[in-house]
């Protein structure tokens, strides 16, 4: 397969045109002769086009949709998008993940946990309907309802189910209402969940002119759980009472959790103290995170009984990344040199760390990486799994190559050493295979119309796995995993967004703009010092009362 060139507009990024700057304001200032021939109006019309030049040069480097991979695997994954949207909406009475009467998915898929499937499913579905990707029709035998018109029932009722159960201390726990448990307490990782959640919906009624008040105050008093929560060493554990340090797991989602917010502080209404202590929290937890990065690259995991794993690596570098990206138009004050380099030995490590358990499945695209959950995992099943692919895919590597963070950074093939961003246009070694990978997994066949449109887990055709674990023909989180790295890979500007500079067209507050623009270390270290004295902040004056729903017997799966 040839390399492609990208249009002048890819080609040619930022930095070429800054590297000609120097040239061209050099002659103008060369003397009054030189400005004499060109004349005032070429003068006026050369700083004009400069201009646009750098107004026009991209914000990303690689662009993968002008490569001819992407074009032949485009309309394939579109279709298996759409296709995963109606599984999801086939009812559990015929095998399916939907509660029809409940407009919600089955919490058993999940261990019981409506908290997780929502999160599960909300995200996938709202990216689906944003790139026009929901069905608006189901094939026939297939037992589903329509997801364009079942969709907006779906969303509202999951976004009401996380309100009714927010706890009044203001956080989110395990609420696993179908085995009797109401109440276990709030956790870090949960709440950080329900936050993103609600602020997505937030934004989603602000553009449609909706109303959004109560979910502004859930959140709210959702922050100052989670700010409450950070421990003294900078970083945040399941529950402050249960742990003495920090965990990487929940300290990323905390992170990840309190960076949403603060790029949202107008719609939240978060006055100046409100910002200083979020501000200072996000900067301990990645201090913490970066402090606890192995020599190998890695972060430790302790989940599923592995001390490490591919599938946290990619949630913690995922974080990094916005962080890395969002840093100085927020006013954070970071290290983003650092943050960098532990990008680029996270990315490493997935490549080549004796735990990730990376391979390479091949198709007629060349050969694509691929993970399993640890290299135990992968030991166990002999295939990489769906699930932890569409992580890596869409949290890491394509966020990474969009916005062109660390793609220099070497990895290891099967064919010697790359750069990232060879991934893009190498032959033979390609995330374009990886993509068409996943796009294979999905169930086609008619004959479990139950199962149309789902992703297995691990794999299609994997008889053995982990000790404990049991082969699902079709997965809620092989699916949702799986959507949303296609999602990513068929329009990443959509998916990802536009990082948009503190002087850009984006609504930054004045008391940012200041903070950009004239922030010391030491206006850092002060916000540091006002949230270890504890500065009382987003606390409601009357907690509300919290609303429990009641199901009785509509979790029963047949």
């Amino acid at each position: 397969m040839p390399r492609r060139c990208r249009p002048p507009s890819r080609r040619y990024g930022l930095n070429f045109y800054f590297l000609h700057l120097p040239y061209v304001v050099g002659s103008l200032r060369s003397g009054s002769s030189r400005l004499k021939v060109w004349g005032s109006e070429r003068v006026r019309v050369l700083v004009a086009t400069i201009a646009v030049l750098i107004t026009a040069a991209p914000t990303t480097a690689l662009d993968w949709k002008n490569t001819e991979p992407y074009k032949e695997l485009q309309t394939e994954c579109a279709d298996a998008v759409k296709a995963g949207t109606v599984w999801w909406f086939i009812t559990t009475d015929r095998g399916g993940p939907y509660l029809a009467s409940a407009h919600l998915w089955n919490p058993q898929l999940t261990f019981g946990y409506e908290l997780k499937a929502i999160s599960l499913v909300y995200p996938t579905l709202e990216s689906a309907e944003r790139a026009g990707l929901l069905a608006d029709r189901v094939p026939a035998g297939v037992p589903a309802m329509t997801p364009t018109s079942e969709w907006s029932k779906a969303s509202e009722e999951a976004v009401r189910w996380v309100l009714d159960n927010q706890n009044e201390d203001g956080g989110w726990g395990q609420a696993w209402t179908y085995r009797g448990i109401t109440h276990s307490g709030s956790l870090t990782s949960d709440t950080a969940v329900a936050i993103m959640l609600l602020i997505h919906e937030i934004e989603r009624r602000h553009e449609s002119g909706g109303e959004y008040g109560e979910l502004v105050s859930a959140v709210r008093r959702g922050l100052t759980w989670l700010l409450d929560q950070q421990l003294e060493d900078g970083g945040w554990s399941r529950k402050r009472e249960e742990a003495r340090e920090g965990a990487p797991w929940h300290t990323r989602a905390a992170v990840a959790a309190l960076l949403m917010a603060l790029e949202r502080r107008d719609l939240l209404n978060l006055d100046d103290s409100a910002v200083d202590r979020i501000k200072s929290a996000i900067e301990r937890g990645v201090s913490w995170l970066l402090e606890r990065q192995n020599p190998d690259g890695s972060w430790y995991s302790g989940l599923m009984c592995q001390e490490y794993s591919a599938d946290t690596q990619a949630y913690i570098l995922s974080t990094l990344i916005d962080v890395y990206l969002k840093a100085d138009r927020l006013g954070l004050h970071v290290d983003r040199d650092r943050i960098l380099n532990a990008i680029r030995r996270g990315i490493e490590w997935l490549f080549n760390g004796e735990e990730a358990g990376v391979t390479w499945v091949e198709g007629s695209h060349g050969r694509g990486p691929a993970w399993a959950y640890s290299s135990a995992y992968l030991e166990a099943q002999g295939s990489p799994e769906t699930t932890v692919t569409g992580n890596v895919l869409s949290l890491v590597l394509l966020k990474a190559l969009w916005f062109d963070v660390a793609t220099d950074v070497e990895i290891e093939t099967p064919g010697g050493k790359r750069k990232l961003s060879d991934l893009v246009t190498d032959p033979e070694y390609n995330l374009h295979a990886t993509v068409e990978w996943l796009v294979s997994q999905r169930y086609r066949g008619t004959e479990h119309p139950e199962w149309y449109g789902a992703w297995p887990w691990p794999a299609r055709d994997v008889t053995s796995t982990t000790e404990g674990a049991h082969y699902e023909p079709a997965s809620i989180w092989a699916t949702a995993y799986a959507m949303r790295a296609l999602e990513a890979y068929l329009n990443p500007e959509l998916f990802y967004g536009k990082i948009t500079k503190p002087n850009g067209n984006e609504s930054v507050s004045k008391t940012e703009r200041e903070t950009v623009s004239g922030g010391t270390e030491t206006e850092g270290n002060k916000r540091q010092e006002k949230s270890k004295r504890g500065v009382p902040v987003l606390l409601p004056a009357v907690p509300p009362v919290r609303r429990q729903r009641q199901r009785g017997g509509q979790y029963r799966h047949r």
